[in-house]
């Protein structure tokens, strides 16, 4: 049996970005049986990220955390590409990529707010404090990811584009003030197998690129 350090490594490194798309006219609807099998992984896989750490509680509406999920099922996905394509006029990816999901997953963060009165020592504290909340929900993606791979699930953290605008925001409820720092894209791996030829696949384009020339291990 693999060690649970074997299992990790595994996991970490078979995750890889795959873009896929298509246009809005031709989404292809996820059967409610199917989005009920997977309707718990993810929720369950979101849960579980939630155990990153972070360093300082954010203490917005009762909750410590400085991240936020808002999950988007195949239904609502569909409606929100078409709005943001027909509506805000968008022609970038993003409605392509939400025509082409089974799940969306906006994660926000809460960014504390900087008084401009208050002093230098005062902001950069609060400035710190920020580097910290994105650090954490920055961790907390990335366990998302990694859960999501170990179920099959193919997966994509993209920065959101149009989604992070102020007419998507309100269009989707999500409150003000919070910030989105991923959009992830799930494919169930049963939708894959259905593909009618209509779908776009993009590989990343970084994968390749590793090195290990930012390790350095420091004598003093």
């Amino acid at each position: 049996m693999p060690s649970k350090a074997e299992i990790l490594d595994k996991i970490i490194r078979a995750r890889f970005t795959e873009k896929v798309v298509r246009e809005v006219a031709h989404q292809q609807e996820v059967p409610p049986e199917l989005e009920a099998v997977h309707r718990q992984t993810v929720l369950g896989a979101l849960e579980t990220a939630g155990w990153a750490p972070f360093h300082y509680p954010r203490e917005s509406d009762e909750l410590a955390e400085p991240w936020r999920a808002h999950v988007l099922w195949s239904q609502q996905a569909r409606r929100a590409a078409s709005f943001l394509e027909d509506q805000l006029e968008v022609t970038s990816k993003e409605p392509k990529l939400a025509a082409a999901c089974s799940a969306l997953v906006l994660v926000t963060w809460i960014p504390e707010v900087v008084n401009e009165s208050a002093n230098q020592s005062v902001q950069e504290k609060i400035n710190l404090r920020n580097e910290e909340h994105l650090a954490a929900t920055s961790a907390m993606v990335q366990n998302f990811l990694l859960l999501l791979t170990a179920h099959d699930l193919g997966n994509y953290w993209s920065s959101g584009g149009k989604f992070r605008s102020a007419e998507m925001a309100e269009y989707l409820n999500v409150p003000v003030g919070e910030r989105l720092l991923a959009a992830v894209f799930i494919e169930y791996p049963e939708m894959r197998l259905r593909d009618d030829g209509q779908t776009l696949r993009q590989p990343g384009t970084h994968r390749d690129k590793r090195s290990t020339g930012w390790i350095r291990e420091v004598s003093v």
